[in-house]
């Protein structure tokens, strides 16, 4: 029977007994990843990519020839891109399967057998979700300009610096707490702006968490650009504020987190470590601009065991049932091959409003 078979019989049993539940996430956790929408998965064979830095360089217009001239030359080479290889990361984790749940798996009390195949399954679905939840991270560390890929028990770590323009990474003058003095619509104007140089497309997507965006509400400038005078009551809305940034501007917000294994049962906002920081807005074009994506994640291949020494690439990710020939002990697997690409590095600029 092969790892897809095994499965299949697993899922059965596990239905037919009890639903599966799942585990239980809070509210940010559950939140929209819009890493996803910004960066989405796109296959590759194999698990080498060209990471691709695309440029909107001119190309002029065409030229005339006198009659029976030699045809003039011109070079292309190298406006459109910079190209260079790098491996995909390995992503992936594996679960000791007991030697007691492993008898009860194979029972012959369909029961039994679904209540231990639920159990697994829930467990598979955490070792997902957790690698969904890694990608996302990657992502928004790729956004920022720097990956940092630190391997099992912290002991190394790969960096991995993407191509984004100076002045990508600007920091406010006046930090945005401060409501009375702070002018985020100029700020915003200027990085709308700076989108544009580098892309010729203007930035008008805005990130940010809904604590960020309530700052921009809250400021008192506002009154200014909206001509209303103090003590008159003024409530504007972020609708309000796009239209005064830029035509198409529209604000995202940005509010999943995930909380890591140390803070146990804890579910304060503090106790969640977000993908996009407070303190942080990242602008970007439309995702598809000039013709191409501003970015994606490569997926890549995992190699799945398919008998005794042998295996099979396939598209990641994967989940198996390994056993191990010395220990004797059987092992969950579940594994991806990926890695951002930032084909418009331009198209990034992360803001630091407050610290």
């Amino acid at each position: 029977m092969t790892n897809t078979e095994y499965f299949q019989r697993l899922l059965s049993q596990a239905v037919l007994t009890e639903n599966i539940v799942g585990p239980s996430f809070t509210a940010q956790e559950t939140a929209p990843f819009v890493g996803e929408t910004i960066a989405p998965l796109v296959n590759y064979d194999g698990d080498v990519i060209a990471i691709t830095a695309a440029r909107v360089a001119a190309i002029g217009v065409g030229q005339h020839v006198a009659p029976e001239a030699t045809r003039p030359f011109i070079d292309l080479t190298g406006r459109e891109e910079e190209t260079w290889l790098t491996e995909m990361a390995d992503m992936g984790e594996q679960h000791r399967i007991s030697p007691t749940r492993w008898r009860r798996l194979q029972s012959s009390d369909p029961a039994v057998v679904g209540e231990e195949a639920r159990k697994l399954i829930e467990i598979g679905q955490i070792m997902e979700e957790r690698l969904r939840r890694l990608t996302e991270l990657d992502r928004w560390q790729a956004f920022r300009g720097t990956l940092t890929i630190t391997y099992q028990n912290s002991d190394s770590v790969l960096v991995i610096a993407y191509p984004i323009p100076a002045g990508n990474l600007p920091v406010v003058s006046v930090p945005w707490t401060d409501t009375v003095n702070a002018d985020p619509v100029a700020d915003m104007r200027a990085w709308r702006l700076k989108v544009a140089t580098e892309t010729g497309n203007p930035g008008v997507r805005f990130h940010l968490a809904d604590e960020d965006a309530e700052l921009i509400i809250l400021n008192d400038k506002l009154r200014g650009y909206f001509n209303v005078p103090v003590g008159q009551p003024f409530r504007p809305t972020l609708d309000d504020v796009a239209a005064l940034v830029g035509t198409g501007t529209t604000f995202i917000g940005v509010n999943h987190a995930y909380r890591a294994e140390s803070v146990g049962s804890a579910v304060r906002p503090q106790d969640h470590t977000r993908y996009l920081p407070l303190g942080k807005v990242l602008v970007t074009p439309e995702y598809n601009a000039n013709g191409r994506p501003v970015a994606e994640v490569a997926n890549g291949d995992v190699e799945v065991q398919t008998g005794f020494n042998t295996g099979v690439l396939v598209k990641g990710p994967q989940s198996e049932i390994k056993l191990d020939s010395q220990s004797m002990q059987r092992f969950l697997h579940h594994m991806a091959k990926r890695l951002p690409r930032l084909i418009q590095p331009g198209a990034f600029l992360t803001a630091t409003i407050y610290s």
